[in-house]
């Protein structure tokens, strides 16, 4: 009997005296670079890591470049299975001098857990290139759910008549909100955009509509709608995809192109039928925020937080002049209706005009604004100008004279359009309020809280 439970403890001990043996520890889960880590780097690392903006040298938005590192010393940034010799992770731990990111809350405990186990693991990534633009990619996969009743308003920062004037374009959340003109209630609603929609605008002939829109610091893009309701609600094509916002878009008086410009300093230029960029200018040192055709169509002006305005020869893309008199960033600008005036709007609450010639002078201004000129136009008869501003006024000239002050806003205006019969004026607040105008008048007609299912 003893061989019996000697041989039966040898066997299994744990068993002969009444312990169940542990199973072994599974191993960690593992990390995915895009689902697990990336979101973490958008949120935290991209704005101030990307081509335009490589602060250390350090381009993070393809991964080879992550990989590779920027002035860090001699190592490499990332060393694959050694998270305690990866310079990428040290920089994130509390006491890490310097600490990223920079002058901004430390990461969380748990993520810092997740870019180890990802480097332990590692550091894998399971993109389509190396090469790629992660970023972008990112946020192509990354589900968004645009809610079908608004729980708040969001800042309209865009508005535009639709070519018939029965309809109000405006910005929402990831998408175009439409609102019949006639009773202010919501039409189509097209999705499938980054969070801001910072411009819309109908192309001259009808057919199509350009959207601007970013999500600030990550990605932006500008897109082309078929505009009739028939279009299918859905863009033609992405004319570009950027690590920033993309702030403004324009047609040709032809139609025949289309212009977009944004955070990353660029205007890009295509050909509306075919998507053919046949042109990218260069020439701002900072965000390009506005941008005009003149009435033939054969120059351009553009409108920069670098406080200056600039018009380029669209064929040969030369730039002709440029306008310092704001000294402020220069948030809106438009050519006059003769095409011999460049009008512009800036942070000193001036609207100034100036020769869009070689010599670039400036021929007079308009002043008594009480903030920031955000946006203005010409009205289609070519004699009056529309113009909105910080002051939560929309001011229609007349020349010299101010003709009409359009008060009611109780917020920031960003947003300005007028219908192509001239009728109504459109102007959108940062509160989400959507106000139209009678042009004759200055008589309000109607406010549109713009945030489908919103009750005040």
């Amino acid at each position: 009997m003893r061989r019996v439970l000697a041989l039966i403890c040898a066997l299994a001990p744990s068993a002969a005296f009444g312990d169940t043996p542990k199973p072994a520890a599974a191993p960690p889960a593992p990390v995915s670079f895009m689902k697990d880590v990336a979101p973490i780097l958008v949120k935290n690392c991209i704005a101030c890591h990307n081509a335009r903006k490589a602060e250390s040298k350090y381009n993070m938005v393809n991964f080879a470049a992550l990989a590779k590192g920027g002035a860090q010393g001699a190592d490499l940034t990332l060393e694959p299975g050694k998270p305690d010799e990866s310079r990428f992770v040290e920089l994130l731990h509390k006491d890490a001098k310097p600490r990223m990111p920079y002058k901004q809350d430390a990461l969380p405990k748990d993520q810092v857990a997740v870019i180890e186990q990802w480097v332990t693991q590692g550091a894998k990534y399971d993109g389509t290139d190396p090469k790629e633009d992660w970023p972008a990619l990112l946020h192509k996969l990354s589900p968004v759910v645009v809610p079908e009743v608004y729980p708040i308003a969001v800042p309209i920062t865009a508005v535009a008549f639709s070519p018939d004037n029965t309809e109000v374009a405006s910005a929402g959340y990831h998408e175009v909100n439409l609102w019949k003109s006639a009773d202010a209630s919501i039409g189509r609603r097209l999705r499938g955009l980054s969070e801001r929609v910072y411009d819309v605008a109908y192309s001259p002939d009808g057919k199509w509509l350009a959207t601007a829109s970013g999500d600030p610091g990550q990605y932006g893009a500008a897109k082309l709608w078929i505009a009739e309701p028939d279009g299918g609600g859905k863009p033609v094509r992405d004319l570009v995809e950027t690590s920033d916002s993309v702030f403004a878009v324009a047609f040709s008086p032809d139609s025949k192109l289309v212009a977009a410009a944004g955070a990353d300093r660029a205007i890009r230029i295509w050909e509306v039928e075919t998507g053919k960029l046949v042109s990218t200018i260069e020439d701002h040192a900072d965000w390009v925020l506005d941008i005009a055709f003149s009435p033939d169509g054969k120059r351009l002006a553009s409108a920069s937080r670098d406080k200056t305005a600039k018009v380029f020869d669209v064929a040969k893309k030369e730039s002709l002049v440029t306008f310092p008199g704001h000294a402020e960033t220069v948030y809106t600008v438009s050519f006059s209706p003769d095409g011999k005036l460049v009008a512009t709007g800036g942070g000193d609450s001036q609207i100034r005009f100036w020769n869009p010639d070689e010599d670039g002078k400036q021929v007079s201004n308009l002043g008594g604004f009480g903030g920031a000129v955000f946006r203005l136009l010409y009205h289609p008869d070519g004699k009056r100008l529309l113009a909105c501003s910080a002051d939560k006024t929309v001011r229609i000239f007349e020349g010299a004279a101010q003709k009409f002050s359009l008060a009611g806003h109780n917020d920031w205006i960003y947003a300005l359009a007028v219908s192509r019969d001239g009728n109504t004026i459109a102007s959108g607040s940062w509160d989400g309020e959507v106000r139209l105008w009678n042009a004759a008048d200055g008589k309000a007609i109607k406010t549109i809280l713009a945030a489908p299912g919103l009750k005040k």
